[in-house]
C-alpha cells in the first residue's frame, strides 16, 4: 500500500452555496420552487458573455431573467403557468429602472381556452358536448362518434395516435366488419389543439380495419365553439385615476353560484390587476401590476401617468381568466 501526502488542492465539482432564506426580504417571491440568484449567477457568468441572449423556457419565479438583466445579458422567459408569468413581471418591473432594458409580454399559451392541461379535457367535454365514458381508449361519445382528446397544450402528432391504435378492440371491429362489409367499424371524432397534416389519414392507414375519422381542431374551429361566458368590468376615469368600479368574472361566478347582483366586493374574486398606460395594440407592457398578498385585495384605483395614451387593463380572476379592455386617456 503507497500512501501519497500532498497539499495539491483538486477542482471541486460541489457548489457550496446559501440557501434563499424565507427571512430575506430582497429575493423570495412566494414562489414555490424559487432558486436563490447566486446559482443563477454562476451559471449565466460561466456560459455566457454580456450582451448575450439568455432563454429559460421554465422561469418560475423568474429567477433567471432577473439575473440575466442584471448582468447585461438579453432573456427570454416562459411558463406554462399564468402565475409565474405574473410573479416574473412583477419582479422584473421592479428591476427596470437600473436597467436600459425593456420588458414585452406575449400570451401564446391560449389561456382564454384553457389554464393547464389537467383542466383542458373537462372544459373540451362540456364545450363540445360531450358525453364522458368509462373507457381505455376514448374520452366520451358525441351523436354516435367516439371521442379522443389529443393532447391540447401542443398541436397532436402521428405519434401521439399510438395509444389509441394500441388499445383499440380489434375483436369488435373485426366481427363489425364481418357482419356489415361496407360499412364503418367505428366512427371516432379526434379533438386536437393544432395537429400534423394527415392524421387522420394515418390512424386509418394504422388500423386494418374500415375507419370514418374526423378532426376537431380548436385553434381553427374555436370561432365556433363557446368555451366560457365573457367577464364584465365597470371602469371609469376621473380626476387623473383609473377607477375599477366593478368586476364580474362570469365563469368563476357561476361555479360559487352567485348572481352577478349578489357581488358585495369585487376585489375578492381578483388575482391580479395589470395596466399598460400605453398600449400599442398588439403587445402588453404593463407598467402597473397589481398582485396582493394572500391576505389583501387589489387597490382598484390608480394614477394615470402624464405620458399615458391607450391604457389597456387586464383583470385577472381566482380561475386565472382574464377580461382586458382599453380607454384613451383624457
Amino acid at each position: 500500500m503507497i500512501y501519497i501526502e500532498s497539499t495539491h488542492k483538486t477542482v471541486d465539482d460541489v457548489w457550496r452555496l446559501s440557501m434563499l432564506q424565507p427571512a430575506d426580504k430582497i429575493e423570495p417571491t412566494g414562489y414555490p420552487t424559487q432558486k436563490p440568484e447566486t446559482v443563477i449567477e454562476r451559471i449565466i457568468e460561466a456560459s455566457t458573455n454580456p450582451g448575450d441572449l439568455v432563454f429559460d423556457c421554465f422561469m418560475g419565479s423568474g429567477t433567471t431573467p432577473a439575473v440575466a438583466l442584471k448582468m447585461g445579458r438579453k432573456f427570454i422567459g416562459a411558463d406554462i403557468n399564468l402565475t409565474a408569468v405574473q410573479t416574473t413581471t412583477k419582479r422584473l418591473l421592479n428591476l427596470l429602472p437600473t436597467s436600459d432594458c425593456g420588458l414585452e409580454i406575449y400570451n401564446v399559451n391560449n389561456y382564454d381556452i384553457f389554464k393547464n392541461p389537467t383542466q383542458a379535457k373537462d372544459l373540451l367535454l362540456e364545450a363540445l358536448e360531450i358525453q364522458p365514458i368509462n373507457s381505455s381508449v376514448y374520452d366520451g361519445e358525441k351523436d354516435g362518434q367516439m371521442v379522443k382528446i389529443m393532447p391540447v397544450n401542443r398541436i397532436a402528432t402521428k405519434a401521439d395516435l399510438n395509444n389509441l391504435i394500441t388499445n383499440l378492440d380489434y375483436k369488435t371491429l373485426e366481427q363489425r366488419q364481418k357482419d356489415n362489409p361496407n360499412q364503418y367499424v367505428e366512427d371516432i371524432l379526434l379533438v386536437c389543439m393544432g395537429h400534423e397534416p394527415d392524421l387522420a389519414a394515418t390512424l386509418k392507414k394504422e388500423v386494418p380495419y374500415k375507419l370514418n375519422v374526423e378532426i376537431v381542431d380548436i385553434l381553427r374551429d374555436r370561432a365556433n365553439i363557446e368555451f366560457k361566458r365573457d367577464a364584465e368590468a365597470l371602469i371609469r376615469i376621473e380626476d387623473n385615476e383609473l377607477i375599477i368600479e366593478n368586476f364580474y368574472p362570469m365563469n368563476l361566478l357561476q361555479k360559487l353560484s352567485i348572481m352577478k347582483d349578489n357581488v358585495t366586493d369585487w376585489k375578492e374574486l381578483v388575482e391580479s390587476v395589470m395596466i399598460n398606460w400605453n398600449y400599442d395594440g398588439a403587445v402588453l407592457e404593463p407598467k402597473e401590476i397589481d398582485v396582493p398578498s394572500k391576505n389583501d385585495f387589489v387597490k382598484g384605483v390608480y394614477v394615470i401617468t402624464k405620458e399615458a395614451g391607450t391604457i389597456r387593463v387586464k383583470i385577472t380572476d381566482l380561475l386565472s381568466e382574464s377580461l382586458e379592455v382599453s380607454f384613451e386617456s383624457e
